[in-house]
């Protein structure tokens, strides 16, 4: 156990791991497929895992190295800095001689040490800055781990009015899940109640805004309004949206049901998706429209039509047509808004770290110590601010 401690204290084993999460996170983020619009990973960065590097083995076994150096070198401070608060100084402690006609307790005094008895102290909470710093690293560095862990999103797409419950086959996509995080999505019902594409809120740059309502199964519900920075939670899943916008056509089927088919934007003024018809052949629904589909003062006339095989049946406002061995008719073409969900569960942790390193770096900033006075006139100290203290006790003896 002593060696495995020597090792795991062993800067390089600290710096090399550092070094290795560094690069890897900058390669991560840099992938082809992890950048908007990168496409779809290749067979070989699937296989690997890379298609989302931060949720991998790979990624969590270098957290879990950092974390258990991290704890060996914080292993055993809480003792000595407690020993050092007794008065129990390392070897390493300075010491300020004595020196005819000068009070070393005066001095010490002066400089900021209290206390009665042999061992005076200078601001000794501080003296717990780097054990609060090295707690405030074991924190944030679980909290990663369980956040990568058990990290569950993904991307959903809702018109105005629509429902989609988060685990039904198909209804997100380009989810990203830790090795740890179930296996399907969570039982979240999101319904969209309204849909602004082109919000803009005072001081803000243009932008999505929805109400949403987000309900569990058999369970509670919420509703609110969300954008891109504000979301909408319940039970520990929150609800972003997303920048994609897009046209989508209500579809009123023979059964009295409406389907609403998102059509991806394949050109300035062009739309389309492929979809399957009531008989399962695969067919292709596509939009024209008169102005560019992001023209915030609408996309003006749309003409629509179907394309099945090499053949185009146009479809005109309040027709049927033909959709394979039965008819359909366009309620409605509005459009789709994209939204994202995450649960994570660790980021509380991660920001508890973070307010524990904070606390931490603000005690090291300051001049804490210990100092023991000695049999004829001299004194022992220990702590941060040693050698300006030095400095000063030599000064002052130059001057007297």
């Amino acid at each position: 156990m002593p060696r495995l401690l020597r090792l795991l204290r062993s800067p390089r084993l600290a710096l090399a791991a550092l070094a290795w999460l560094g690069g890897y996170a900058a390669a991560g983020a840099w992938l082809p497929w992890s950048l908007p619009g990168g496409g779809a990973p290749p067979g070989w960065a699937v296989a690997a895992g890379l298609d989302h590097p931060f949720t991998t083995w790979t990624f969590l076994g270098a957290v879990a190295l950092l974390f258990a150096s991290t704890l060996a070198c914080t292993w055993g401070k809480r003792a000595r800095v407690a020993a050092l608060l007794r008065g129990e100084l390392p070897g390493t402690a300075a010491t300020l001689p004595y020196r005819a006609g000068s009070d070393v307790t005066a001095f010490l005094r002066a400089s900021g040490f209290r206390g009665d008895g042999p061992v005076l102290r200078r601001l000794p909470a501080a003296l717990w800055g780097g054990w609060l710093f090295h707690v405030g690293l074991l924190v944030l560095i679980a909290a990663i781990a369980v956040q990568q862990s058990f990290h569950d999103g993904a991307t959903l797409q809702l018109t105005e009015g629509e429902v989609a419950r988060l685990d039904d086959p198909g209804a997100v996509f380009g989810r990203d899940r830790g090795p740890l995080a179930p296996a399907q999505p969570p039982p979240l019902t999101v319904s969209l109640l309204s849909f602004d594409p082109f919000a803009h809120q005072p001081g803000y740059a243009p932008d999505r805004l929805s109400t949403l309502r987000l309900e569990r199964r058999g369970g509670a519900s919420v509703e609110g309004t969300v954008d891109r920075a504000r979301g909408l939670r319940l039970g520990g899943v929150k609800v972003f949206q997303a920048i994609p916008v897009g046209l989508a056509v209500d579809l009123a089927l023979p059964d009295g049901s409406i389907r609403s088919v998102h059509l991806a934007t394949v050109g300035a003024r062009e739309a389309a998706a492929d979809v399957r018809d009531l008989s399962g052949l695969p067919v292709r629904l596509l939009a024209e429209t008169e102005r560019p589909l992001d023209d915030a003062g609408g996309t003006g006339r749309v003409e629509l039509a179907l394309l099945a095989g090499d053949r185009r049946y146009p479809i005109l406002p309040g027709s049927p047509f033909g959709f394979g061995g039965g008819e359909a008719r366009v309620a409605a073409v509005r459009r789709w808004g994209a939204f994202t969900y995450s649960h994570s569960p660790g980021m509380s942790g991660v920001f508890l770290g973070f307010a524990l390193l904070l606390a931490g770096s603000a005690l090291l900033a300051l001049p804490a110590g210990v100092a023991r006075l000695e049999p004829g006139g001299a004194a022992r100290v220990a702590g941060r601010g040693t050698a300006a203290l030095l400095a000063d006790w030599a000064a002052a003896g130059r001057d007297a």
